[in-house]
């Protein structure tokens, strides 16, 4: 059996190397942990919580030769800890940017070094710690009577890690998603330390002198390792919430799954004047508002409501995003964009284009066609330059009914953006082939698809595979015309390759696709190529162009 003075040494021993060994333990942690919200800050209030414990424990152990050094070196860690904690709870209750102001940061800095300086600098501290007495028994400690002086930094000491604990909870106790018990072993925690403080003294065989607060604030470092990372309260950090919300510059609202409101920003509060917290929001917001609120579901949602506002009826577009704290609902979200103007555009640019369809499908096709009978008829009963001049009309009059059609092509591309069938490309490619042979009976086709193939792609596929292979014909001179259309299936996508000898696609033609717009100095001179642009751009598939004096080569590439 061990004498009671070797008892309370060992548990003495036990006490602070079982403090060092877990709050090494919470270091590692945090230290893998690091880049979430606030985890630098905590760890250095990790590292120096091992340090003070070791320093106690050397004390303990340690030679009475050496009792003045670690005396003061431990007079450093009890300071610093208070200071690094005020740290890490301003840090992690989001008041960072605070402290880094110039009539806050300067002020703190200079009450932590002479803080510092009283309690650990040599020539200062042996002012501040008088009549060294040492204890024999349960064990040989030496110990030092505080002065007044160092009895004001103690206060201090004590308010910061106060102050620190008080902004914790009081975020804590603000928001609506963290968890009662969440908030309990805070309070428990970082109090307990507090009162291990105040009444060291009474604690069953305390000898005088040792730290006993540096083993509650490792109880601290450990409750909040539990708290940060195995219920992960960094990710769902008060902060977290008001922050956000309060950057955001469209109106958010938070409900809880009353109804009531819990939160709200700037924006919010000058669209809805009588927004407080605890109010009912049936009673501060539209009833536009409320109804479109699913606060029971958990996914999230949208819908678009009207709101009156300044004497103008205005479109908005409501998101509402469930709240909720480890599978508990917890209320809503609710963020309102301001649309009006976005539908306004989509109005205008909805008649814009039946305008333009009606014009397109009735005026100038139709006017295009008188144009083009009477030419022929011109042509029919003239001869020579007459005749020349007729069939200049009609190929002008023709020019135009193409630019028409594949004008209405590509706005049947916009509206169709985002829909895919199945197309059958040996069929499309045969099928395609077959009408330009008769078209351009003076050009050689060749076409080399397998037995067939069939891909889920954009319906507009079929113009844009008609485009290549119309410009392919249409703009080849040589006197050997000849076109030929590839199809190639590979694991990841069909490869269709369209090759012709003649003249090549103008550099400026190339220059203005590549650059994916057009201007007054820099034009295309037709529409074909880019409603191919455009298709290829809606299947997110690649096309090339290897053209030269010998010939063009297209290739296009339509991902599986």
């Amino acid at each position: 059996m061990l004498s009671t003075s070797g008892s309370v040494l060992f548990w003495h021993m036990s006490a602070f190397s079982l403090a060092c060994v877990l709050g090494f333990a919470c270091v590692v942690w945090t230290y893998h942990r690091r880049d979430q919200y606030a985890a630098q800050a905590f760890l250095v209030f990790l590292l120096v919580t091992v340090a003070w414990n070791a320093t106690v424990l050397l004390r303990i152990v340690g030679p009475v030769s050496l009792a003045w050094e670690l005396h003061l070196i431990e007079q450093f860690f009890q300071v610093l800890i208070t200071i690094v904690w005020f740290y890490f709870a301003a840090v992690y209750a989001g008041y960072r940017a605070v402290l880094t102001r110039r009539l806050v940061g300067y002020p703190l800095a200079g009450v932590a070094v002479a803080m510092l300086l009283v309690e650990s600098f040599p020539p200062i501290a042996a002012i501040t710690n008088t009549d060294p007495t040492t204890i024999e028994e349960p064990f040989t400690f030496v110990t030092w009577t505080d002065t007044a002086l160092a009895g004001v930094v103690e206060v201090l000491a004590l308010a910061a890690f106060a102050v620190g604990s008080g902004l914790i909870l009081y975020k804590l106790l603000t928001a609506n998603y963290v968890q009662a018990w969440q908030i309990v072993l805070v309070f428990v925690a970082t109090t307990g330390t507090i009162l291990v403080e105040v009444f060291e003294d009474a604690i069953p065989h305390a000898v005088s002198g040792v730290d006993y607060p540096a083993l509650a604030v490792t109880g601290v470092g450990v409750s909040y390792v539990v708290g940060l990372y195995r219920y992960d309260l960094f990710g769902y950090t008060p902060v977290d919430m008001s922050d956000v919300i309060d950057g955001i510059t469209a109106p958010v609202v938070v409900l809880n799954p009353e109804q009531r409101v819990v939160d709200f920003n700037a924006p919010a509060k000058a669209m809805f004047g009588a927004l407080a917290t605890g109010c009912r929001g049936d009673v501060v917001l539209p009833a536009a508002v409320i109804n479109a609120v699913p606060v029971d579901t958990p996914e999230a949602s949208e819908a678009e409501v009207t709101l009156s506002r300044d004497g103008e009826d205005r479109v908005y577009r409501l998101y509402a995003a469930p709240l909720d704290s480890f599978g508990d609902n917890q209320g809503v979200a609710v963020t309102l964009r301001d649309v009006t103007t976005q539908r306004r555009q989509q109005e205008k640019l909805a008649l814009l284009k039946q305008i333009l369809t009606r014009s397109l499908r009735h005026n100038i096709r139709n006017n295009v066609d008188i144009v083009k009978a009477n030419s022929q008829e011109l042509i029919d009963n003239l001869n020579g330059p007459e005749q020349a001049h007729a069939h200049a009309v009609y190929d002008a009059a023709d020019d135009l009914h193409s630019i028409s059609t594949k004008t209405r092509v590509m706005k049947d591309v916009a509206e169709n953006r985002g829909r895919t069938t199945p197309v059958a490309l040996c069929e499309l490619l045969t099928t395609t082939v077959a009408e330009y042979e008769q078209t351009y009976p003076s050009t050689t086709f060749v076409v080399d698809c397998p037995p067939a193939c069939s891909v889920e792609t954009t319906p507009d596929i079929e113009p844009a595979v008609r485009n290549l292979i119309e410009n392919a014909a249409e703009h080849n001179s040589a006197a050997d015309a000849e076109v030929q259309v590839s199809l190639e299936q590979r694991d990841d996508a069909v490869v269709i390759e369209i090759a012709d000898n003649g003249p090549g696609i103008p550099p400026n033609e190339l220059t203005v696709l590549e650059r994916g717009r057009e201007d007054v100095l820099a034009h295309g001179s037709g529409i074909g190529l880019w409603i191919v642009t455009m298709v290829v751009d809606e299947i997110d598939g690649t096309i090339t162009y290897e053209t030269g004096d010998a010939g063009t080569t297209i290739t296009l590439r339509l991902n599986r």
